[in-house]
């Protein structure tokens, strides 16, 4: 084995050196071009990297799959080894029956983390080819989406479970619905489903890929091999004699995650040597013995859970399969070896170890190699307390079977047992003396007292265990120990697993394109890995930029020395502020038509929040222009800092002028003085970080002439394109900005995206190279803005019955360090503050406020999140005073179709009020609410509540924004090439534009096309953003249909409607086969005034949630989502917009935090595992979305379609945030705490046990 053999989707694969630092996704998207493999964090986080290793097991004779983090498995790892990739696994002519379930399923929206599903579900079908939904939902719980919401993915990939039986779509047969869910009449004429899996092929084992015969009988060397890198020399002994006589000097390592992990983030040059247990026979044995079990120390943290589960007595191996079920990736625990997991633990004092303590409460002795090559027995906590892993090498561990004890176990991480573990309890009861330990990092802390308590058999008190145990009184000891108490007690805790029910209404069209929920056309492309985002382009003699960033909040830059840098082979340069040729704050040009944007490209003698860019290294391949940037030495004169959001509120620190509107101070006082009662608040809302799973990605060519082609995952190719230009000191005609599709936007990848390209630009002029600019997860945290956190102070007045009759709001948003859209934000908060509701006289007061951390940007609803979280509390609030129902109250204050919002406008073409009581109604909203108080009385700590909320979104938007642009070209053969100026993110946008093409020019979807959004062929295009895309593109697409077909038709009628030849006689006629219209909307012609909404898209929701008052953690129950858009362009994509943007929201004001470090500024959420979005195991239980579909659309110009995106965030942020304060509410009612809480988001975990505590 000189080198390394394996085979990649079918071919066989030999390299002979392999640097140990290179890993698997590098290697299989840059060496092999499958880039089908994602990188969407490269921290084993997200799972967009997952790909399937197959290794033959001679035990078992047959071969077993296992789904891996990419971005984490060294190369080396992989020798003898099947390498699968997403584009081994199927493509367009021979699809998989995973991916077509997805593609046609509706299953994916922007695409990119959809391969990593694909292979997670892969590895379990190739060993479970009838998987039970447990085992589905385990496989998937560590890949995150961002855009669907996961029910898509879930119903698809259940569907290959003989368990999901299949749902009866509801009112079947007269007999009600199959879940024992309330079906009506009213659901009469809508189809219930969007799609059922029983007409799919059924899946076939058989005719997957072999395992290939040439890794069976390859002849492997019995010599040890050594690779050598660049910085690192690793030994792969084969033996144990081998590895006793190699070890000296060398770093051992076994799967070498951590160790490379670490070291890859180490810039500097050295030399270290390696070497590794992964190919040592005696350390990868597995010997089931009479009376032990022993497992050597570099077999996977699975594949030692699966034996141990299979191998010892029932009530023990049950409970550590459970156990591991809940390690925070399953990716991670097929690849990582369970000797790493403890021995990192075991170094550590913060660390708390799954593998740990299962390794403690089973007394397992562990073999050791030591320094003088002797083995020696040693038990674990000796093995922690005296170090021995600096000096020794763990070769197995032996566990007793003979054990007929009982086994609990118990994680608890920040959001939920399935998250990373920040404290763990386990106890072996049964066989005397029991063993008890308590993880709180490193090694786990036996509790002998308790120990000895619990074979007295004396009682099962809380009280009791605490004096026993002496441990400290906190909300992981006390669950803990209640937990362990039911255990006992053979209590048993409903673990809330299995499937997840699910429904769909929208009625059916009569239209044969438009309004069918017709799958995305590039669905198979991206389930495929074909589907090219801007950082899988290939570029001829690119480099890579690596980011300079400051890590100071405020301070002068003094000095940059780069010199260390520049001595790493492969560097081509630094560049900063001075390189720029143009202007370093394009967005002030006058051409910018957005709010002014005084955002630097880089940072010019100062810097103002930890991330800002200083400079970038460019370099011959991302890791090391990344390395070389942290060598790069940044001098610092550090000033006074504002991160805290209360002391820049304080200090009066604004981005721009206070905004003020509607009513004056004396208005608004005098009707506070005519009310009944006036009610105070103040709120308190969190950021919130776009998670869009593809980072922020330039690629820029340049061309002649100083022509730049500028690929980039922007939402805005116009407002990239003039930003570059004025950056560049060039015309805006010689940039060309190209966007085929992005990774999920979410309003991040506009001005954001735009500064990237600026610097992609910048180093391209200058080395005449391609540069790409890919953000890892870490910088990407760093350097880009958030949704504005919100500071709020409310005074409201009111009649006896709740009525408002005036309100003052004053707000103050957090922008960071430049002003980007925080003038827009706190313009959008203000103008629509009202909401849905009636609020007599009104005033907003916006501050926009600076602070020295990351300037934040736009992000979905733009403001109008914010303002529905302020106005629950207010309603809260109000209920309370006048002892009513909160959805009572809110129902009193709607505004309906016909009133004025508080701005003046009229309310056109509105379903608020007919989406409420369908919502209520369908829910059974009241029958449910009785059925809680009774849970609620007899449930001391779990509390059950449920609450509703709503939205009034008034599209489209008034102003230049509120236009689209489009352009259709027809071909000689009859092909339809379209290009509009909005860009696909995910959200559906091309699809529904193909559909509205389709049915206007009557010719079938797949003639008609769209390559991409490019300034060379639509310019001066608005951002695509704000949910009203279809509406102005879409009348820019029929207004081009329009006016070709207004001279083609007649040919076409001539022909009898043969659609070939009208083409071709047309072009002899010299007809014009292509045009560019713009779409605007008419206002006039619907009785609208300019600066009023056409329609509004509305919506009701109904949330019923459950919360752990001892975690802090919750369960969402039920969702039931009433939406009126009007007819919609296609009922998939608009409902999986709903599904996506609840999860969103409730992500929102629940797991997802924005915090930074007051005295560095550093962000806390810094990481992909820091910052916690929603997983699959978060979606609703019981998921039901309507389309209501009545005629309120008569504003709605595009085949009477509303548009959506945005809405439903609102109102499930909304209904999720009342719901918690429902179950928080209740707890303190009963426990005597009768002071109100308002608005508090996100009500994480810790929010939720600080509201419940008693003290």
């Amino acid at each position: 084995m000189p080198g390394i053999f394996f085979n990649v989707n079918g071919k066989d694969v030999n390299e002979d050196n392999v640097d140990p630092e290179l890993t698997l996704a590098y290697y299989v998207r840059n060496k092999l071009g499958l880039r089908g493999t994602k990188l969407g964090c490269e921290e084993g986080v997200c799972g967009s990297c997952t790909v399937v290793l197959g290794t033959w097991d001679d035990g078992e004779n047959k071969a077993v799959y296992r789904a891996v983090n990419a971005c984490l498995v060294p190369l080396f790892h992989v020798h003898r080894t099947f390498v699968i990739t997403v584009e081994g696994v199927g493509s367009r002519e021979k699809i998989h029956p995973i991916q077509d379930r997805m593609a046609r399923g509706h299953a994916l929206q922007c695409g990119f983390c959809s391969p990593g599903f694909v292979m997670s579900a892969y590895a379990l079908l190739r060993n479970h080819p009838d998987p039970s939904i447990d085992q589905i939902n385990a496989a998937i719980r560590a890949n995150l989406c961002r855009c669907t919401g996961y029910r898509p993915i879930l119903e698809a990939l259940y569907s290959f479970s003989p368990e999901s039986g299949g749902c009866c779509g509801g009112n079947k047969n007269g007999g009600g619905c199959c879940k024992d869910k309330s079906s009506s009449d009213e659901d009469e004429g809508y189809d219930e489903k969007l799609l059922s899996f029983n007409d799919f092929p059924k899946y076939d084992p058989t005719q997957e890929i072999i395992f290939p015969p040439s890794l069976r009988t390859y002849a492997d060397s019995e010599d040890q091999a050594i690779l050598n890198g660049n910085r690192v020399e690793l030994t792969l002994p084969k033996n144990l004699t081998q590895f006793k006589q190699s070890r000296e000097g060398k770093n051992v390592i076994s799967s070498g995650l951590i160790t490379r992990f670490l070291t890859s983030r180490n810039p500097k040059e050295f030399a270290q040597k390696w070497i590794t247990t992964r190919y040592v026979k005696e350390f990868n044995e597995v010997r089931v013995e009479a009376d032990s079990v022993k497992i050597g120390s570099a077999v996977t943290i699975q594949k030692f859970a699966d034996t141990l589960s299979s191998n010892l007595p029932e009530e023990v191996g049950c409970e550590i399969a459970k156990f591991i079920q809940n390690f925070s990736s399953p990716q991670i625990a097929n690849f990582a070896t369970w000797s790493g997991a403890i021995v990192s633990a075991a170094k550590s004092s913060i660390s708390v170890s799954d593998v740990l303590i299962l390794l403690n409460v089973l007394d397992a002795k562990l073999s050791v190699l030591t320094e003088s090559g002797e083995l020696t027995e040693v038990e674990m906590e000796k093995f922690v307390e005296q170090k021995l892993f600096e000096t020794g090498t763990i070769v197995y561990a032996k566990f007793s079977n003979a054990n007929n004890g009982k086994l609990f176990c118990l994680k608890l991480g920040e959001t939920s047992e399935q998250d990373s573990t920040n404290f763990n309890f386990a106890v072996l009861v049964g066989n005397k003396p029991s063993r008890v330990f308590v993880g709180l990092g490193g090694q786990p802390r036996r509790l002998t007292g308790l120990e000895t308590f619990i074979d007295s058999e004396k009682s099962y008190g809380l009280e009791d265990f605490y004096k026993a145990s002496n441990l400290e009184r906190n909300h992981h000891s006390s669950t803990a120990l209640t937990r362990f108490a039911s255990f006992l007690k053979n209590e048993t805790i409903d673990e809330q697993q299995g499937k997840v029910n699910y429904l769909q209404y929208f009625k059916p069209t009569t239209n044969e394109f438009a309004g069918r929920p017709i799958a995305n056309y590039f669905n198979e492309r991206s389930i495929t890995g074909e589907a090219l985002y801007v950082n899988d382009i290939p570029a001829h003699n690119a480099v890579h930029l690596g980011f300079v960033l400051s890590t100071f909040p405020n301070a002068e830059v003094l000095n940059v020395d780069f010199s260390e840098a520049l001595k790493l082979e492969g560097v081509a340069g630094y560049f900063g502020v001075s390189d720029v040729p143009g202007n370093n704050t394009p967005g002030l040009q006058i051409a910018n038509m957005n709010f002014p944007d005084d955002t630097t490209i880089f940072a010019d003698k100062k810097v103002e929040a930890v991330g800002q860019v200083i400079g970038v290294i460019a370099a011959n391949d991302v890791s090391l222009a990344r390395r070389a940037a942290k060598l790069v030495k940044v001098e610092y004169k550090e000033l006074k800092s504002l991160v805290d959001f209360k002391e820049a509120r304080d200090a009066e620190s604004y981005l721009g002028d206070v905004q003020h509107y509607g009513k004056d101070e004396k208005s608004v006082n005098e009707s506070f003085e005519k009310s009944s009662k006036v009610l105070e608040g103040e709120v308190s809302i969190g950021g919130q970080e776009h998670y869009y799973l593809e980072t922020q990605s330039s690629l820029v060519v340049p061309g002649e002439g100083d022509e730049l082609v500028v690929h980039c995952s922007t939402q805005g190719t116009s407002f990239t394109q003039l930003m570059v230009a004025e950056a560049m000191k060039i015309p805006a005609h010689k940039v060309i900005v190209k966007t085929k599709r992005l990774g999920g936007g979410f309003g991040g990848k506009v001005n954001n995206a735009s500064w990237i390209a600026c610097m992609c630009a910048v180093v391209a002029r200058k080395l005449n190279r391609p540069v790409y600019g890919f953000l890892s997860r870490s910088d990407d945290l760093a350097i880009t803005g958030k949704r504005h956190g919100v500071y709020a102070k409310y005074k409201v007045g009111i009649d006896s019955d709740g009525k408002i009759e005036g309100i003052h709001y004053e707000a103050w948003l957090n922008g960071g360090w430049s002003k980007d859209h925080s003038e827009g934000v706190t313009m959008v908060m203000g103008i629509l503050v009202d909401g849905v509701y009636k609020m007599g006289n009104l005033r907003f007061d916006g501050y926009p406020v600076k602070t020295n951390s990351n300037s934040n940007t736009a992000l979905r609803g733009y403001g109008n999140p914010q303002s529905t979280l302020v106005n629950e509390g207010v309603m809260r609030r109000i209920a309370r005073e006048v002892n009513k129902d909160v959805e009572e109250v809110k129902k009193l204050n709607f505004a309906l179709q016909g009133d004025h919002r508080f701005m003046g406008g009229k309310i056109h073409n509105d379903a608020l009020g007919e989406c409420w009581e369908y919502c209520t109604n369908w829910s059974e909203f009241e029958k449910r609410k009785r059925k809680i108080a009774e849970f609620n009385r007899t449930s001391e700590i779990v509390k059950r509540g449920i609450a509703m909320s709503s939205v009034r979104f008034g599209l489209p938007h008034p102003g230049p924004a509120g236009h689209g642009i489009a352009s259709l070209l027809i071909n000689l053969d009859g092909s339809v090439q379209l290009s509009i100026g909005g860009t696909e993110m995910g959200q559906g946008l091309n699809q529904k534009m193909l559909q509205v093409c389709s049915e206007a020019l009557k010719r079938p979807i797949e003639s008609i096309t769209i390559v991409d959004t490019s300034t060379d062929k639509i310019t001066n295009a608005p951002e695509t953003g704000g949910s009203q895309n279809a509406d102005t593109n879409g009348l820019a697409v029929l207004a081009c249909c329009e006016k070709i077909l207004s001279r083609l038709q007649p040919i076409i009628d001539k022909n009898e409607g043969e659609w070939e030849k009208s083409i071709r006689e047309a072009y002899a006629s010299y007809v014009p086969l292509q045009c560019t219209e713009y779409g605007v909307v008419e206002r006039t012609k619907f009785g609208v005034h300019e600066t009023e909404s056409p329609y509004n898209t509305t919506g009701a929701c109904a949330v019923e949630i459950e919360v752990d008052t001892l975690t802090g953690y919750n369960r969402v129950i039920c969702v039931d989502m009433v939406m009126d858009v009007g007819e919609s362009l296609n009922p998939a994509i608009d409902i999986g917009q709903i599904e996506g943007a609840f999860m969103q929201g409730y992500g929102l004001v629940t797991c997802e935090k924005i915090t930074f470090n007051k005295t560095t500024g550093q962000l806390e959420q810094n990481t992909a595992g820091k910052y916690k979005i929603p997983r699959a195991s978060d979606v609703p239980k019981d998921f039901r979305v309507k389309l209501l579909g009545i005629n309120k659309a008569n504003g709605a110009q595009v085949y009477s379609s509303k548009g959506i995106g945005e809405p439903p965030l609102m109102m499930s942020c909304g209904a999720v945030h009342s719901a918690i304060m429902y179950c928080v509410d209740d707890y303190r009612k009963q426990n005597g705490i009768n002071e109100f809480v308002d608005t508090i988001s996100p009500l994480s975990s810790d929010k939720i046990r600080e509201l419940c505590s008693n003290k």
